[in-house]
């Protein structure tokens, strides 16, 4: 008789390290198949199986519990890791893996959502899910289906998580079975696989069939005009259609007709995205009117058209004023409390302690320099993104107490919530690691991270901006913005690192620093957890150095010894 042998984990923003201990803790004998969704970028590639598998072998040398990406139709076995493969939901059948290009759920494909609805409906008391550290709320519907099915839900203690916004989500709306930090969940899950189940499953309702058939394009599902749940009053941010309201109990969810689901937390991030996209579309339409109007007019005065000059004035000015009015709600869109303005070329911030909620104690840690002889002379900007936290942490703490530059990091992290990656990294390494606020200096010796939802800018004299301006490569915090500053205020003196990440922020960045006579050092994007960023970065022609993680930071404390460049 079987146990619990169909174990489905979901994770976001802190997962790596999450999964890392958890699954090396498994021993290699479990009497179950292990399913794995963690959030990646779709335009990616993973390594997240590799990842894994090192970390199984560094604990349990000959392990043979293995962590791959299935392929559409595989069997299902016991001692396998399933790790969904990018842009592709990972689905569980009876027996065997789906892998489908259905509509995204919470804005993500895959999602959890699907992975534990799928499960839950194949396999149903059999099945554990397991919610890890994340951002926003995916797997909370998921862990539902889970409950309804008489499985077990288990949730990452969220004081332990790096992101606790899935872990609390699923606590808050599900009633758990267990609340745990990750060090004590293997020895659950292999309990639980191996106990017997006696009892009978739930039945499965319409709504759960229906909505795991939509994950795989169904014909039936999607065609199917009986909808679960009421039509509301919203918009699909996705396709722009219907959402159908499906309350849950104390969870509430939408779904449109084409499949795309959301949570009421996702759903505020999607609407938030899609206003600022909509600001950004009529600023950049009115900028565009204000500059064509002006033209109209000056061609008008030349040929003495007095009338027309002065008509095509007046719009022009008309479409400034609006401009500027759109520029004042996109700056302002921080949610922070926060002012910003541009001043003498720059950016400034002014920020209130008690809107940053920054006590005065921390504001005296590192006051504005007053004498700007005692600023490094040195700058190494670093950027990372999926993947980062690793790359960050084991290049960070080999650096040595006294290492003798400033430190700016570009990390990118979820905008809509504070990020704890200066308390996680000052755990980590020798030197004081702190939030860039605006208007502070360059201290030689401390790491810079740039908060959520913000450029972090270096001006000449070695004091910091930050900017809420428009997001560069769908990102803000930008590498390619805080490199090109780095660039134009340290010149020579100046040093980029590129680590893991998907996408292609940074390249552009490390065109500017090499021009400017700086160095360009990047992760090989052969062993990175994410090869996007690297490789781009190495494809421009400018890269100085290209080397294995673990020697970056004897490279980066041999450069600052010694003049950059001549």
């Amino acid at each position: 008789m079987p146990g619990h042998d169909i174990i489905v984990i979901g994770a976001s923003a802190g997962g790596v390290e999450a999964l890392s201990q958890l699954l090396s803790l498994l021993p290699a004998d479990i009497p179950a198949a292990i399913f794995v969704v963690l959030h990646v970028p779709s335009e990616g590639y993973s390594i997240l199986p590799k990842i894994l598998n090192r970390a199984i072998a560094k604990r349990q040398k000959q392990s043979s519990l293995k962590a791959i990406h299935p392929q559409d139709g595989e069997q299902i076995e016991y001692g396998r890791i399933y790790v969904a493969p990018p842009d592709l939901h990972l689905l569980v059948k009876r027996g065997s893996i789906s892998l489908a290009h259905g509509p995204k759920e919470n804005g993500h494909r895959p999602a959890v959502d699907t992975l534990f609805r799928t499960a839950a409906r194949a396999y149903g008391q059999r099945v554990v899910g397991v919610v890890l550290s994340g951002t926003l709320d995916d797997g909370t519907a998921g862990l539902m289906a889970v409950k309804q099915r008489d499985g077990v839900a288990i949730v990452q203690d969220p004081k332990e998580a790096m992101y606790s916004g899935m872990p609390r989500s699923a606590i808050e709306n599900v009633e758990v079975d267990r609340i745990l930090p990750v060090a004590e969940m293997a020895a659950l899950l292999v309990e639980l696989a191996r106990q017997p189940i006696v009892t009978k499953t739930a039945a499965i309702s319409d709504d759960m069939e229906m909505e795991a058939d939509m994950a795989e394009l169904e014909l039936n599902a999607m065609q199917n005009p009986d909808r679960p749940g009421t039509p509301s009053p919203y918009a699909c941010p996705d396709c722009g259609g219907v959402l159908w309201e499906l309350d849950e109990g104390r969870l509430m969810r939408f779904r449109c007709r084409t499949g795309h689901a959301y949570s009421t937390d996702s759903l505020l991030a999607a609407q938030s995205e899609s206003l600022e996209d909509a600001l950004w579309s009529a600023l950049r339409a009115l900028e565009e009117k204000a500059a064509l109007t002006e033209r109209l007019g000056n061609r008008s005065r030349d040929r003495q058209q007095t009338y027309s000059a002065k008509r095509f004035g007046e719009q022009a000015r008309a479409a400034h004023h609006q401009a500027a009015l759109v520029r004042q709600l996109i700056l302002r869109s921080d949610g922070n409390g926060s002012d910003t303005s541009t001043a003498n070329g720059q950016v400034v911030e002014s920020q209130s302690i008690a809107a940053s909620g920054v006590t005065p104690e921390a504001k005296m840690e590192h006051p504005a320099l007053e004498d700007s002889s005692s600023l490094p002379q040195k700058v190494v900007a670093i950027c990372a993104s999926a993947g980062g936290l690793n790359a960050l942490s084991q290049v960070l703490s080999a650096l040595p107490a006294n290492f003798p530059a400033a430190i700016t990091v570009v990390q990118h992290v979820s905008p809509h919530y504070p990020s704890l990656m200066a308390d996680i990294l000052s755990r980590r390494t020798k030197l004081p690691v702190v939030q860039a606020r605006s208007g502070d200096y360059l201290r030689t010796g401390t790491v810079y991270i740039a908060p959520p939802d913000h450029h972090l800018l270096v001006n000449a004299d070695g004091s910091l901006s930050l900017s809420h301006s428009e997001l560069v490569h769908f990102v803000r915090p930008s590498a390619d913005l805080l490199f090109e500053s780095v660039a134009a205020s340290f010149k020579q003196q100046a040093i980029a690192v590129v680590l893991t990440g998907a996408g292609s922020d940074g390249a552009m960045g490390a065109r500017a620093i090499e021009e400017m006579g700086g160095t360009v050092i990047v992760q090989d994007y052969k062993t990175a957890e994410f090869g996007g960023m690297p490789e781009a970065a190495i494809n421009t022609g400018v890269v100085d150095l290209v080397l294995p993680l673990n020697e970056i930071a004897p490279t980066l404390v041999k450069l600052v010894a010694v003049e950059v460049k001549g």
